[in-house]
């Protein structure tokens, strides 16, 4: 028998970020989001070891979580939201659901 595993949808944006790491703040661009992280493009590149805070709003709905880096494939940083509670956890799923049903969002984005 094949065993499936299922990703959460994600959803291709453009959403300023801010992130900060050791008194350190780097911007960049949320290209696409799920409700357990989010593809970055950093305006310089992040240590290998990144585990910092990412701050980002959309209609009202602003975020300051944990994060941290799962890859980086040359353009853009993946990153794994880090949940320090279930308020947290249903904040980002809140902000996806209006990402989600954003004017000219055409649906969620198939990965491998």
């Amino acid at each position: 028998m094949q065993k499936f595993t299922y990703r959460v949808p994600r959803y291709t944006v453009d959403l300023p970020v801010r992130l900060r790491l050791d008194g350190q703040s780097i911007t960049g661009r949320c290209r696409e989001i799920s409700q357990e992280g989010m593809k970055l493009e950093a305006a310089q590149p992040l240590p290998s070891n990144f585990c910092g805070v990412i701050s980002l709003s959309y209609q009202g709905v602003a975020l300051d979580i944990q994060a941290r880096l799962t890859h980086n494939d040359g353009q853009q940083d993946g990153l794994k939201f880090v949940f320090a509670s279930e308020t947290e956890r249903d904040a980002v799923g809140r902000l996806v659901s209006r990402l989600s049903t954003a004017p000219g969002q055409s649906g969620p984005v198939l990965v491998d």
